[in-house]
């Protein structure tokens, strides 16, 4: 242990002469991990800071003290208990090891929440077998959650969007389901985080248009496109693509609607602290147990935002220098017919029982079939711009 205390002060000691890390760790035949772990004991200036520290957990190997167990508890009622807080075993880890103590395992936590009854049951979806495309990079996704009630009986719903790469997310009351409200308030979202390159939904009728002009775009669709936003929709019936903001719903419902509002205003400042609060706490286990704000200082792609005067137009008109995409995720059946803008499409009968993406051009009056990045089907699809 003494040769191992003076090879960390000999480290310092290099790196303080000017030495890079590389070439200390190649000296001294440690990893650059462990020369920047030395470098860092040694800044904090604690007294005795090449010694190790005690690593032991609270545990003891293969028996859950009663000190452990209380822990484990209190911490997650606390969590349970505090407005949008995050209390499964992963948060109830962060929020022991913020406080200064060692934490127990992520295994043991389960044991425990599983022994004390208090573990929830998840909710999934049947998944299909077929190969289905790769989400593109900058994507957000978007859904509705409602109607809801407010205590006295206002209606409301929950724009809810997310960000398919860093989960940094918006929940925005609104008190209708149409497509102003809606476009507003995801026009918001890109003015406070930033603008992607592609919006995911589902084909709710607010988000495409209506029916009655099928191929006549929405305020939404124009908006986006008007934004370089490519509009981005999931196979009819199959909420699970929109895995990443039904598993964000799902806390919503359990956090935020289970709230007592006031009124729509008290409602709005809820929302608001709900965001903020999952933005800034919520540890992903998927992202490496890191929180949005973390992964937004990570991502490769620039944040851009919406200019804060921006306003929503009426009816904005298409810039035809602009891409102007709108893709169609479909499942193609037995029958070869896919449904566009609730237009009918035959396709290939090799495409049968599988997942293609319909790529609509609206500048050029064009749908195209693609699969794997293959063109197999091109037609004419005629636009109404104006």
């Amino acid at each position: 242990m003494a040769n191992e205390e003076a090879l960390r002060i000999k480290a310092v000691s290099m790196h303080a002469q000017g030495m890079k890390v590389a070439e200390i760790a190649r000296e001294l035949g440690r990893s650059r991990q462990w020369v920047h772990k030395w470098i860092n004991r040694h800044s904090e200036g604690s007294e005795g800071w090449e010694r190790s520290m005690s690593t032991a957990p609270l545990h003891n190997a293969g028996k859950i003290t009663s000190v452990v167990k209380d822990l484990v508890v209190s911490t997650r009622k606390r969590l349970a208990d505090a407005p949008y807080m995050e209390s499964g075993a992963f948060a109830i880890w962060h929020d022991i090891n913020a406080s200064g103590v060692a934490p127990p395992s992520v295994a043991t936590i389960n044991r425990i929440l599983r022994r004390e009854g208090l573990t929830n049951r998840k909710v999934s979806y049947q998944k299909s077998d077929i190969d289905y495309p790769e989400p593109p990079l900058n994507m957000q996704i978007m859904d509705l959650i409602g109607p809801c009630y407010i205590r006295g009986g206002q209606r409301f719903y929950l724009l809810t969007i997310i960000s398919n790469d860093t989960r940094h997310a918006g929940v925005y009351p609104i008190l209708s389901k149409s497509a102003t409200d809606i476009t507003a308030s995801v026009v918001e979202f890109w003015k406070s985080y930033t603008i992607p390159d592609f919006l995911q939904m589902d084909n709710e009728l607010s988000f495409k248009g209506s029916n009655r002009h099928p191929r006549g775009l929405g305020l939404l669709i124009r908006t986006a496109l008007s934004l370089n936003v490519t509009p981005r929709f999931i196979p009819v019936g199959e909420p699970w693509r929109n895995g990443v903001i039904e598993r964000f719903n799902q806390k919503v419902e359990k956090t935020l609607l289970k709230q007592e509002h006031h009124d729509f205003a008290d409602l709005q400042r809820h929302a608001a602290a709900f965001m903020a609060t999952h933005n800034s706490l919520h540890h992903y286990s998927t992202k490496e147990h890191k929180i949005p704000l973390q992964l937004d200082e990570e991502l490769d792609v620039p944040i851009i935002r919406l200019d804060p005067d921006y306003q929503v137009k009426g009816h904005p008109e298409l810039d035809c220098l602009n891409l102007n995409e709108i893709h169609f995720i479909r499942l193609v059946r037995s029958d070869r017919i896919i449904s566009v803008l609730n237009t009918d499409i035959e396709v290939p009968q090799e495409l049968t029982y599988t997942y293609v993406e319909a790529v609509l051009l609206v500048n050029e009056h064009q749908l195209i079939i693609r699969q794997d990045g293959q063109t197999k089907q091109w037609e004419e699809f005629i636009m109404p711009l104006k």
